[in-house]
């Protein structure tokens, strides 16, 4: 017997089965008293109705209380299994922020960077290989004529490997540093065609990239309209630099780069014209290239698309983690 006694305290807290112990006692209590008060009352009264109806309400008062005691138990036991449930969510976000942590010790380090935004932009390009002109400072635009005309700006930026082992680089809707293109005069860089490229950066070594984004007038001068009406400026181009690790149970980083901003001014005297402006008084851009906070994502498989999962801790429970440590 001794050891399905301690099974049964395994199970059940100390202080359920304290519980159980009073409710019977008090129970036993209630059934004397309602006896009492019955035998007083028929004493008391030597009518049979009025002993019928002090034991129907003694027998409605006793079922009450029963109901009551019945509820704050089971309110007792379901917050028990809360608890529980909310112990086990902390000790899976905790084991989850383990592995994290080991996955970000072996994780790649890269340095990205862009410059800021070549100006003046360029005019669209005419055919695959040509190099797009550059137009000049002020250029006027008038609509709807020139709408459709196409404009493209860039930004020159670079990748460089901090860590210690060789990463590999997906680079989504750049040009790359064509090493089969042999250097022109003065050695100037030659560019691959826009696109997506695979790059194996070498510890310390870096990589220069070109992000061109080519959209119609009237999309530039959207963002203009915009601005004007303090919202939501529509156009922008997004490239993404993506670095992975040689590891199935790894990490995959993922870098937004994107150009933005307002090339163009209103003519104030002249109806749907619009004008190339750059501050040459504080020599501000009008554009932007930003390189936005990295993504990184951690897999338990790469091969089988499987990701850590994210459990968030339950409201109120404390951490047991030191903090910041939890992301």
């Amino acid at each position: 017997m001794l050891p399905q006694r301690r099974d049964r305290a395994e199970r059940y807290p100390a202080s359920v089965l304290r519980g159980g112990a009073r409710h019977f006692w008090i129970l036993a209590a209630v059934a004397a008293a309602f006896l009492v008060v019955v035998v007083a009352a028929a004493v008391i009264s030597r009518s049979e109705a009025d002993t019928v109806l002090v034991a129907a309400i003694g027998t409605a008062l006793i079922v009450a209380w029963q109901s009551l005691e019945t509820a704050r138990a089971a309110s007792a036991a379901e917050e028990g299994l809360r608890g529980a449930a909310d112990s086990l969510r902390v000790s899976q976000v905790l084991a989850i922020e383990a592995e994290r942590r080991r996955l970000d010790a072996d994780a790649p380090r890269l340095l990205v960077r862009i410059n800021e935004p070549e100006w003046p932009p360029r005019v669209g390009r005419q055919f695959v290989g040509s190099e797009p002109a550059q137009l000049p400072m002020g250029e006027v635009f008038r609509l709807p004529k020139d709408a459709t005309r196409h404009l493209t700006l860039r930004a020159d930026g670079f990748i460089r490997n901090e860590g210690e082992r060789t990463v590999r680089v997906t680079m989504h809707g750049m040009r790359v540093e064509d090493p089969a293109v042999a250097a022109g005069p003065g050695w100037e860089v030659r560019w691959t065609e826009p696109g997506d490229h695979d790059l194996d950066i070498a510890p310390g070594q870096h990589e220069r990239f070109r992000f061109e984004d080519d959209h119609m007038t009237s999309e530039w001068i959207a963002n203009s309209e915009a601005a004007e009406r303090n919202e939501h400026q529509p156009t922008a181009g997004i490239g993404a630099v993506i670095a992975t690790d040689d590891l199935d149970n790894g990490v995959i980083d993922t870098w937004e780069i994107e150009l933005s901003g307002r090339p163009f001014d209103r003519v104030a005297d002249e109806q749907g014209s619009w004008r190339l402006h750059k501050n040459i008084i504080t020599g501000q851009s009008p554009m932007v290239a930003r390189v936005r906070p990295r993504l990184r994502r951690y897999y338990r498989s790469k091969s089988a698309d499987q990701q850590l999962p994210e459990i968030e801790l339950p409201t109120g429970a404390p951490s047991h983690t030191p903090p910041g440590s939890l992301r």
